[in-house]
């Protein structure tokens, strides 16, 4: 390789981080209100408080993410693009599963609908890697999250521990600073 083939290398490489690491800024900037809508105060008030005692949301096993399943997948060598990927489909899923349940005149409603904002811009900056994915067990769960029928097995969970599984995995998931 010559000298100048080197330096062109170096400097592709160079802008391909630059690339990498404003796309993660960028996804903090987003996540950053996410952050502060699913702080606990406010999970606890719009998902547990403003529903009945013992309240439960039927969804697909599928639609809860939980930090053990991000483990497991990290041991079976998923990428953290794809994980993050995941994250952001599976809970567009679960809030357009909470949406449907609650009635238009709901105090939580307000609530749900600006986190399902803020998850339909993620949406939009993760979008362009979904045709990126070269992992087909990837491709299969997202398949398969987007395709289930209604019929198909549902668990009962609290919306709030719905709202907690999303926040932990955000934390899990993403590396940025979040303020104390």
């Amino acid at each position: 390789m010559t000298p100048k083939m080197l330096r062109h290398f170096t400097g592709a490489i160079y802008f391909s981080l630059l690339g990498v690491l404003a796309t993660a800024d960028s996804l903090c900037v987003h996540l950053e209100e996410l952050h502060s809508k699913l702080q606990y105060r406010q999970r606890v008030r719009y998902m547990k408080d403003y529903f009945p005692v013992n309240y439960a949301v039927k969804v697909h096993y599928e639609d809860i993410y939980r930090t053990i399943n991000v483990t497991r997948m990290q041991n079976r060598n998923f990428t953290e693009m794809n994980l993050k990927l995941l994250w952001v489909y599976i809970n567009s899923q679960v809030l357009e599963t909470v949406l449907e349940v609650l009635p238009k005149r709901h105090p939580s409603r307000t609530y749900v609908e600006d986190i399902s904002t803020l998850f339909s811009y993620l949406r939009m900056n993760v979008e362009e890697m979904v045709d990126d994915i070269e992992d087909d067990r990837v491709e299969e769960i997202l398949s398969h999250v987007s395709n289930i029928d209604e019929e198909s097995k549902r668990k009962s969970i609290r919306p709030k521990a719905l709202f907690d599984n999303c926040y932990r995995v955000m934390k899990q998931l993403f590396q940025c600073d979040w303020d104390p």
